[in-house]
């Protein structure tokens, strides 16, 4: 599931004796050393720059957000696409885990994403290939992957990477054009990565990534940035010092120490369940889950303020269904569909009657409630998603451009 939350990231030396003098100073607490250090990790990537129309619409999909457009022109500057709805673990808080899923199970193919870049990939500066499967096993995802990247798409998986992958398959995912994989490993220790991780095999997940980390080493890429992500639960958290370790010693780029969403309430859990996994929050409050956003929509609330996905991004099944943003999971919730094999365009099911209501309801110009899922949002914190978009879209056009300007005049010194 995708969703911008406060993270803690270090980025990672090749040296274990330097991650253990490793220590936070006060120039990292600031916001220049945090943009520093972002701007480093976005370095790695090797970030394309879009062209001038694709920044033309990013900014009128602002413009409409501002005014509260109900039918939107503006093509859409961020796409989470899910490969496959299949995944080989169960963890405990996730409906796919749970097998809680209404959807048919199957794999996305290339006929409608193919037909999908067609229509949007223009205006697309950011593609998210997860969602609610295990994208990895979707054969085909690194073929996605090429596509995207061929039309300047900054490309991001986020996989458990607990599944035997050949050499082959490893030299593919690496040589795609893949800017950032994404690894979920919450612990240090096989005992404590299982936690949360059901089914998971702690050893087999640090091989993959020495294994990815070699083979960049091989071809002498920086991509794909090579992310640990560790969700700090209460069980976990006495491991981080020893994650720093593991990861330097590993290889990865970059560590990121990130909050779980820890919503007990949003599944039909046991109240055994219930029980343990409400003394999983962790101590530091910097990794706890936070109420909604003032002016938000709160579960059963009114509707108070617009919502950033109606206007600048939506999810997509592996069917080729259409959801209003990347936390809704039931196939009651979608909102329209481009098929599986792309019969419909994208902008035509953005403008239809669901999304036209929903966007009309958020801008006030609607009284009565609709019966779709925005009603009674069930993840309020992520209606500011487009202030997170407007970030990104800043910080990696700033990066592609000074590493532009810095290639160019680093090519003039060499030929004079």
């Amino acid at each position: 599931m995708t969703e911008p939350q406060p993270l803690i990231g270090d980025r990672v030396n090749a040296s274990p004796s330097a991650i253990r003098r490793q220590v936070r100073t006060r120039e990292e607490e600031t916001l220049l050393g945090r943009l520093r250090q972002r701007y480093g990790q976005i370095r790695l990537m090797n970030p394309p720059l879009k062209g001038p129309l694709a920044y033309a619409n990013w900014l009128w999909a602002n413009l409409e957000l501002a005014l509260g457009t109900s039918r939107i022109r503006a093509r859409p500057v961020k796409l989470t696409l899910d490969p496959t709805n299949v995944c080989q673990l169960r963890c405990p808080l996730c409906p796919t885990g749970l097998e809680m899923q209404d959807r048919e199970k199957g794999h996305a193919n290339l006929q409608m994403f193919e037909h999908l870049l067609e229509h949007v990939g223009g205006s697309l500066f950011f593609l998210d290939f997860f969602n609610w499967g295990e994208p990895l096993l979707n054969m085909h995802v690194e073929e996605f992957i090429g596509m995207a990247s061929r039309k300047k798409i900054v490309c991001s998986v986020s996989t458990n990477l607990s599944l035997p992958l050949t050499d082959e398959r490893i030299g593919r995912i690496v040589g795609s054009g893949l800017h950032e994989m994404i690894v979920s490993l919450d612990g240090a220790s096989s005992e404590t990565y299982a936690t949360y991780r059901r089914g998971g095999k702690f050893e087999l997940v640090c091989k993959n990534m020495r294994r990815i980390a070699a083979e960049k080493r091989r071809r002498g890429q920086t991509a794909p940035l090579l992310t640990w992500q560790f969700l700090v639960f209460r069980f976990n958290q006495h491991e981080m010092e020893s994650a720093r370790e593991l990861a330097a010693e590993i290889g990865v780029d970059r560590l990121l120490f990130r909050r779980p969403f820890l919503d007990v309430e949003r599944y039909a859990l046991s109240d055994e369940d219930k029980k343990t996994m409400s003394g999983w929050s962790p101590d530091e409050r910097i990794f706890q889950i936070e109420g909604a956003p003032a002016g938000g929509a709160g579960k059963g609330s009114e509707v108070h303020s617009r919502c950033g996905w109606h206007y600048m991004s939506t999810a997509i099944n592996w069917d080729g269904s259409v959801a209003p943003c990347c936390t809704t999971y039931e196939k009651r919730d979608d909102f329209g569909a481009l098929g599986r094999h792309g019969e419909q365009a994208y902008m035509d099911v953005v403008n239809n009657a669901a999304f036209r209501s929903v966007r009309e309801r958020f801008a006030g110009r609607r009284k009565e409630p609709v019966a779709l899922i925005c009603e009674k949002c069930p993840t309020p914190e992520i209606m500011d998603y487009h202030k997170f978009l407007n970030r990104q879209v800043l910080l990696f056009t700033l990066v592609g451009l000074t590493e532009a300007a810095r290639r160019m005049f680093g090519g003039r010194r060499r030929a004079e």
